[in-house]
């Protein structure tokens, strides 16, 4: 074979990794250029396959030619691989920051296992929690484009008319209770703050004794923040966007808090109160919270489950309707 035809097939053979019949590929655009040559230019020879090869195209472009349904993602996913990316990256960075400031680890299946980080330079952790980010967001979508169906994969939609949104009667009904809920969790934050702790036994603005240990009160106060800022924001969104995939993740997040909450028991968190078993209180109070938040959850999956449904019948009784 002449050397500049082996090195132009080796080229493209190099982006046909991926795809089935390299070597048929191969020898079609060998016998291609051979045969342009000889009718071109009437003989094959170097010069002769080197213009015919000039011409014919860079060894990608020919290559993406023959990679047509054979794509690893969908170009209609390809918008997908950052979003997901960067929604994974963003749960991955939020716990590796509780797990920096509380000096804890995190195992949330299915994906995410944050190990305890008592050092700034351990946070070189979050380089790599990016990259396997990308990875699962990229097997993810590889598996979707290689089912070969027709599949619409889950994202909120956030085209916002604003002139609309503020004309919104609902929208003007939900407004001042947000406003309340905004100014109530702006003052838990501040008392947190002044005082840190959130649960207390006496309350004065000299001296406010908190019904947990110091480390308990610090811990248990944040983690019950974190819990009203999610449904806070959960409420926010609401105003941009009304899908139920918003509840369905504001009732997820704070599910996976409690279970953070859950796994993390700290000894004797309480401090003595006569005639009350303050631990047992707690335990009823958060497996109330618990079953009310799941409740939630498990009606946003049905409702989005009928909804898919309910589209996927209409699809199928008009495409029924068109074969008729």
């Amino acid at each position: 074979m002449h050397d500049k035809l082996r090195k132009y097939l080796e080229k493209i053979s190099h982006y046909l990794a991926a795809v089935s019949g390299k070597e048929e590929i191969l020898n079609e655009i060998k016998s291609h250029i051979l045969e342009k040559s000889e009718q071109e230019f009437g003989e094959i020879n170097e010069s002769a396959i080197d213009k015919v090869i000039a011409h014919y195209g860079s060894p990608r472009k020919v290559a993406e030619k023959y990679m047509e349904g054979f794509e690893i993602i969908a170009p209609s996913f390809k918008g997908y691989l950052i979003r997901y990316t960067g929604i994974l990256f963003a749960i991955h960075f939020s716990l590796t920051m509780l797990a920096f400031i509380f000096r804890a680890n995190f195992l949330v299946l299915p994906f995410f296992y944050i190990p305890s980080i008592d050092s700034f330079p351990e946070l070189f952790y979050l380089p790599m929690s990016f990259v396997f980010d990308l990875g699962l967001a990229g097997i993810i979508l590889y598996f979707v484009t290689q089912s070969r169906k027709d599949v619409r994969l889950p994202w909120i939609n956030l085209n916002i008319n604003w002139q609309k949104m503020i004309q919104n009667r609902q929208t003007k009904s939900r407004l001042i209770p947000f406003i309340l809920m905004l100014l109530g969790y702006s003052g838990l934050v501040w008392v947190f703050l002044r005082f840190n702790t959130l649960f207390f036994k006496t309350i004065s603005f000299q001296k406010a004794e908190s019904l947990l240990t110091p480390a308990a009160s610090q811990w248990y106060s944040s983690a019950l923040l974190a819990l009203l800022g999610v449904g806070l924001a959960g409420y926010a969104i609401k105003f941009l966007n009304t899908s139920e995939w918003v509840n369905l993740l504001r009732s997820g997040l704070q599910l996976v808090i409690l279970g953070i909450i859950i796994n993390k028991p700290i000894e004797a968190p309480f401090l003595k109160f006569p005639y009350l078993n303050l631990s047992l209180i707690a335990n009823i109070i958060i497996t109330i919270v618990v079953v009310l938040i799941a409740v939630d959850f498990l009606k946003s999956l049905i409702i989005l489950g009928r909804t898919a449904l309910f589209k996927r019948s209409l699809q199928n009784n008009s495409s029924s309707g068109r074969q008729k």
